[in-house]
């Protein structure tokens, strides 16, 4: 769960549906993904719940020193993953991902086949074994494409035309050396979000009301918080959450003084 928050001080005057959430429950779910093993160059379905538990993930193992990846196409998760991310306003990605040996681990990144060509993420260091929590945005973070003939990579910002039609979603994990063969990597918990940046809050008095005004967007819960100060345990929610899509305005009774923030939380829909 991530929590966004705004904060302004209010003195009184005189007179998308979203991308998708994943959490890997269910096996026919899990298998559904793809596993890409570079060191044979074959493609397999992921192998689901190596920790044997009520939260299972999916996995794959390193083959020597050659690279992974684990991913979503068309078969994975009934499609929930591909398609159409400019019209869905998908903009954020994010995920856990497990690393079983951090010493033979290099790195890992996030990667989209959208059209006929492959998009990568600026890579990730890992700085620990076990899981950690990864986050990119399509439209504020770089991406890349590699360019064979020169065997470089050069800028790409995803715009939304190339958005249109992306048939793959994964990460591609590298290990350092031959003896992370046989090692774990896996991932958890997928989402696909809009852009989670914080809305633009208007606040404006008059008499003994306060206006709260803000553009919300598809998929995503707000709720209005008030305090006398800026105390974390001195938060309290102004009326229940609520979905709102445009331009929202709230009005609350004066307070002498106090605080208001906006949390805003994206609603996790689980892939079929």
């Amino acid at each position: 769960m991530r929590f966004l928050f705004l904060f302004f001080l209010v003195v009184p005057t005189e007179a998308q549906t979203l991308g998708g959430y994943e959490p890997f429950t269910q096996q026919e779910n899990g298998e559904s993904w793809a596993f890409y093993n570079y060191a044979t160059d074959q493609a397999f379905n992921a192998q689901w719940n190596f920790s044997d538990s009520g939260d299972p993930e999916i996995y794959a193992t390193f083959t020597g020193s050659a690279g992974v990846s684990l991913f979503a196409d068309v078969m994975s998760s009934n499609g929930f993953f591909v398609g159409n991310y400019a019209n869905a306003e998908i903009d954020t990605i994010l995920c856990d991902i497990f690393i079983e040996d951090i010493n033979t681990f290099s790195e890992v990144e996030f990667y989209i086949l959208a059209g006929d060509t492959f998009y990568y993420s600026n890579p990730y260091l890992i700085e620990q074994s076990g899981w950690t929590s990864l986050a990119n945005s399509l439209s504020k973070d770089q991406w890349y494409i590699y360019n064979e003939d020169d065997q470089q990579f050069f800028e790409a910002p995803l715009i939304p035309a190339i958005l249109f039609d992306v048939k793959e979603i994964g990460l591609n994990f590298y290990p350092s050396s031959s003896a992370a063969s046989g090692q774990i990597v896996a991932i958890d918990n997928f989402n696909l979000l809009p852009d989670l940046s914080s809305p633009e809050i208007k606040i404006s008095t008059e008499n003994s009301t306060t206006k709260v005004s803000f553009k919300g967007i598809e998929g995503i819960q707000y709720t209005i918080q008030n305090a006398s100060n800026l105390d974390e345990n001195s938060w309290t929610n102004v009326g229940n959450p609520f979905e709102t899509t445009g331009e929202s305005e709230t009005i609350l009774p004066m307070v002498n003084k106090g605080f208001f923030r906006i949390l805003s939380q994206p609603f996790y829909i689980e892939a079929p």
